[in-house]
């Protein structure tokens, strides 16, 4: 009887993980980042909330900061809740976000919708890739996991490719109007999540949530202790929190050029919908560009990202007429880069993880990622207020460069080495 039992369960599990790696793609091709929010977003805050590319930057920065904050409460939500009810929960509380941009005012409305912002993000970014690695990953490693990722990624370029070039219309008609449409599609993505399984049930018990907490810090201690013991982890967390700290500045920044250059609102969500489908497009070579770079994968993006910023910033310098063909040109390198290393950093954080490590890995990335972003949002923005978006746009370029040489030369010898290359500290956590 115990065999059978055990049989049914297992064929319970079996059946669990083919739904939700099933479902995957089209849940993360709705879920993935907001639908309809960020080809309009500088707009919206620079023209119907009156902020600055300065002060978009400086408020955005604590945004950051209100991650590692809520990683502690998020997580023993997370472990409380399981998997699936916390990325459910978390979609949810996205919604509130959205809602809470378009009813509070100026810098304080972003500052508090951060906060909840922060924990609604942290809920889904604990769970999301570790539901599908639960579903997927095999004793030999990672399985499907990298090609049902880059699929749901692939999907989620192409729809908000689509949402991007609607978007700037609908912002010329009324400034809320992509706002209210990304209610619309974060709560279409609430009802998606409701339909994945957990593979592992956490068992509760009594005194649950001290247990947890005192758990939980023990987890940060572990984290923290990872990171100072593992090369590996501690090299792609340098290089993960400049490329995206990178990432979050060029944002605002190239917002702020397509303004400098003359660009009307319609322009604006054309040139973010091709922006947003070439980046689609471009996640599904990210295998072979994998297999043609192998550990000098990382080397290639984020040259190829830093140099683009440069030749920005050297092309604004030159004042020189019809540059914008050659801006979006540089603009459309960036997004291929950018959309191929989300892909990979996700997949590279996870290689040599478990069940157990897997949380306390996710908490030790956006731990250590979030800290180096926050600061270096925080002091593009004051640049940005002290100087123009010429100067800014090639001094980050140039900074930025030099910084991914001296990381990249530290990589070398820690990130991308065959398994039995590493000493057991580094791919051996806790």
């Amino acid at each position: 009887m115990k065999s059978i039992a055990k049989y049914d369960i297992k064929r319970e599990e079996i059946k669990a993980k083919k739904q939700n790696a099933k479902l995957f793609p089209f849940y993360k091709m709705f879920s993935w980042d907001l639908l309809f929010f960020y080809s309009t977003q500088y707009l919206f805050f620079t023209v119907v909330k009156g902020l600055t590319a300065g002060e978009i930057l400086k408020v955005n920065a604590f945004y950051p900061l209100f991650i590692i904050i809520m990683q502690l409460p998020a997580a023993i939500c997370a472990d409380f809740l399981g998997r699936k009810r916390s990325i459910v929960l978390g979609n949810i509380v996205l919604m509130v976000y959205i809602f809470l941009l378009i009813c509070l005012p100026g810098m304080i409305g972003i500052f508090i919708a951060n906060i909840v912002y922060a924990f609604g993000y942290s809920l889904k970014a604990i769970q999301e890739t570790n539901i599908l690695y639960d579903s997927t990953s095999t004793k030999g490693g990672e399985g499907l996991y990298p090609k049902i990722n880059a699929k749901g990624a692939s999907g989620y370029y192409l729809l908000d490719g689509i949402a991007s070039l609607i978007s700037g219309y609908l912002f010329v008609i009324n400034g809320y109007l992509p706002m209210i449409i990304c209610l619309v599609f974060t709560l279409i993505s609430t009802i998606i999540s409701t339909k994945f399984k957990d593979i592992y049930v956490n068992q509760l018990e009594q005194n649950y949530l001290s247990h947890k907490i005192k758990e939980y810090k023990n987890d940060f201690k572990v984290s923290i202790k990872n990171i100072i013991t593992s090369q590996r982890l501690r090299a792609l967390l340098l290089f993960m929190g400049l490329f995206n700290a990178l990432l979050s500045i060029m944002s605002t920044y190239s917002g702020n050029i397509l303004t400098e250059l003359s660009v009307k609102p319609e322009s604006f969500s054309i040139i973010n919908a091709v922006l947003t489908l070439i980046a689609g497009i471009a996640t599904a070579f990210q295998d072979k560009i994998h297999q043609k770079f192998k550990n000098r994968t990382f080397t290639f993006l984020s040259l190829t990202f830093s140099i683009s910023i440069i030749l920005i910033g050297g092309i604004l310098y030159s004042r020189a007429n019809n540059i914008l063909p050659i801006i979006l040109v540089l603009f459309a390198i960036r997004n291929i880069t950018m959309s191929n290393y989300y892909v990979l950093s996700e997949r590279y954080s996870k290689n040599f993880s478990t069940p157990k490590t897997r949380t306390r890995i996710s908490f030790a990335v956006e731990f250590s990622t979030n800290m180096i972003e926050a600061i270096l949002l925080f002091l593009a923005g004051v640049l940005l207020d002290g100087t123009n978006i010429t100067f800014a746009t090639l001094f980050i370029g140039l900074l930025s460069f030099i910084l991914f040489i001296f990381i990249l030369d530290y990589m070398k010898t820690r990130v991308g080495l065959k398994p039995g290359e590493y000493k057991k500290t580094d791919i051996q956590l806790e």
